[in-house]
């Protein structure tokens, strides 16, 4: 298995990103300046901000300070800790000397005047009338205990004789820029680069804080300032911390994030050639020695950048790069090439999810050897990425097999028709299986390799338990965006459920595959769908935005009792499904419906769209 941390050892051959940073550092006439690393999560943003950390490592000239916000989450200001950790950086590495000194702690004074003015904002106006003998200072530098305390009185007076606080606040930041660029030419620093990551999982008040701590005092001469985040949730943030701003939603985060970033940097999804090379090193870092792998690693990613479209690293050629394939490489290149084609559309040629589902695929398989059993990894694998992307398909497959001894008899028929259509043969399959061949997704992998007709499962299925006894874990894997999302589409208000739903857009597959999840046990939960609006209607309006997991609606809505549906079921899915290719499997299910003896009143309608079809 693999290591999930960020790493500066680059499997993918990020050194033109890594190389696109620091030139912009490099250049003195660029500086002050802000950079944007920016990817969804997984995308390797941390890994790309360790390589170029990585650079500037052996440069004494060049102070390198790590900060992440999430660490002081709901504990501090974040502006004032930032500033803070900043300065006591400089005195740290420094160990600042006469004037460098009195500035260094001019500065910590003036951000423990902040947190003061942070605090009464916070508990009132009465708190600042305390003064500072009451204040438990959180800058922990001995340079405070070297040189008298400040004048914290005298500081609050001249607060409270201003006519115009914007002036003081004004003031306060010219004091505290000036003074900043003053220490860091006294103490002989060529360069500051500050390094900012997870940003994105942080609260808006904490996003907002960091990137305004930045421009309005920390922005001085010699000044490097990189953030790694994805920019939806920065953009989301803005537009929740700022919903007074008139304009679309999308609009005030990109023009407020234009005006903070400088330079934005995109680091792009992997393509299939790029995420084969990646698995495939992955396996061969696995199956050979350090010395050696980092030997096999300069020299595919040296033969990538010459010819950066065409080339892959793989089986066929893996003899060139290592000394001796032995088996247990050449099956995992094999497994690679039956997985990289889904995988890159799966998990949008993220590699941090991909390399989950790997270990996932690789922990499960030293389960069963164990219990000394053998699965083939690559039939594992491929019932894992149904489990990932369509798990009502999944949990389907798994009752069938409980119920036939491991073996699912409808495979074979569908694995036929997902090469060759027969109309013939799908209209003798189960409506929830109709649906499945719908899905292209589903299509597709009915018919890669290896077939699972004919195949006990039951062992497979055994050891996917975790996934099948799932209770609210669906939750903790979404990340904070689409937390947030479930929550506004469980919220009473239509307007608010709707620009959820409608946001839902922007959410990786993984993301929207847990939100149905989440939602379908909800709904199984409550029993009888009643009201205008119940669970069963937000997953059918969410899956109108998702339309990728029309099959899945389909399946879970067929297997629920008659008697807990809403008479408005049919109109809902004949909305969802005209025009498209799910229409003769909800026209099939109205048919079934129309049978009904326990929901009688369903029957009748559904009697009766039958006449209109």
């Amino acid at each position: 298995m693999w290591n999930d941390n960020e790493t500066n050892s680059d499997f993918i051959d990020y050194q033109h990103l890594v190389n696109a940073v620091t030139s912009i550092i490099d250049n003195a006439s660029l500086l002050p300046c802000s950079i944007g690393v920016f990817g969804d999560w997984g995308s390797g943003k941390s890994s790309l901000m360790k390589m170029v950390e990585e650079k500037y490592n052996e440069n004494d000239d060049i102070l390198i300070i790590n900060f992440n916000g999430w660490l002081f989450e709901g504990y501090e200001d974040t502006k004032t800790v930032l500033m803070g950790r900043i300065v006591d950086e400089i005195i740290k590495q420094r160990k600042p000397q006469d004037k460098a000194l009195k500035i260094a702690a001019r500065l910590l004074r003036k951000i423990d005047l902040l947190k003061i003015g942070q605090s009464a904002v916070k508990h009132g106006a009465g708190f600042m009338l305390m003064g500072p003998a009451g204040l438990a200072l959180t800058t922990t530098s001995d340079i405070l205990s070297k040189l008298s305390k400040a004048n914290y009185e005298d500081y609050i007076k001249k607060q409270n004789e201003s006519t115009d606080p914007d002036e003081v606040l004004k003031n306060d930041i010219q004091e505290f820029h000036l003074a900043f660029e003053e220490l860091i030419k006294e103490t002989n620093i060529e360069k500051i680069v500050v390094l900012i990551d997870d940003l994105d999982r942080c609260s808006p008040d904490t996003v907002i804080g960091t990137l305004e701590a930045i421009k309005l005092f920390l922005f001085a001469q010699k000044t490097a300032f990189i953030i790694g985040a994805d920019e939806r949730l920065i953009k989301h943030a803005v537009r929740r911390r700022f919903p007074e701003i008139p304009g679309d939603n999308t609009e005030v985060g990109r023009d407020y994030l234009e005006k903070l970033i400088q330079y934005p940097i995109r680091i792009p999804p992997l393509s299939d050639l790029e995420l084969t090379t990646y698995i495939n090193l992955l396996f061969t870092y696995l199956y050979t020695d350090v010395g050696e792998f980092e030997h096999i690693r300069i020299g595919v990613l040296k033969e990538k950048n010459k010819d950066q479209f065409g080339f892959t690293y793989k089986l066929e050629n893996a003899s060139e790069f290592v000394n001796e394939v032995d088996e247990n490489l050449k099956e995992a290149l094999l497994l690679s090439a039956q997985l990289v084609s889904v995988l890159a559309v799966g998990l949008n040629g993220n590699p941090r999810q991909t390399k989950r589902f790997l270990n996932t695929l690789l922990l499960r398989h030293q389960m069963a050897n164990s219990k000394g059993e053998v699965l083939d990894k690559r039939i594992l694998a491929k019932l894992m990425l149904l489990e990932y992307f369509k798990s009502e398909t999944f949990k389907s497959l798994y009752q069938q097999q409980a119920q036939n001894q491991g073996i699912v008899s409808e495979l074979k028929v569908m694995e036929e028709l997902a090469i060759q259509d027969n109309d013939e043969k799908f209209d003798e399959l189960p409506v929830e299986y109709q649906s499945y061949l719908q899905d292209s997704w589903i299509k597709k992998w009915l018919s890669s390799e290896p077939n699972l007709a004919d195949v006990n499962l039951q062992s497979y299925f055994y050891y996917s338990r975790d996934k099948l006894s799932v209770s609210g874990t669906n939750i903790q894997r979404m990340s904070s965006q689409a937390q947030e999302l479930y929550i506004k589409i469980l919220n009473d208000s239509e307007t608010i459920r709707s620009l959820a739903i409608k946001e839902t857009n922007t959410l990786s597959d993984g993301d929207s595959s847990a939100i149905f999840e989440s939602l379908a046990e909800k709904m199984k939960n409550e029993g009888a769908q009643e009201g205008e609006a119940p669970t069963l209607k937000r997953l059918i309006d969410f899956c109108k935005v998702r339309k990728e997991l029309v099959s899945q609606l389909l399946s879970l809505i067929d297997k629920l009792p008659h008697q807990v549906l809403p008479l408005s079921i049919t109109t809902w899915l004949q909305g969802i499904s005209e025009n498209t290719s799910h229409e003769p499997t909800v026209n099939k299910m109205i048919s079934d419906w129309s049978k009904s003896t326990t929901n009688k009143r369903l029957a009748g309608i559904a009697k009766r769209k039958l006449k209109n079809l």
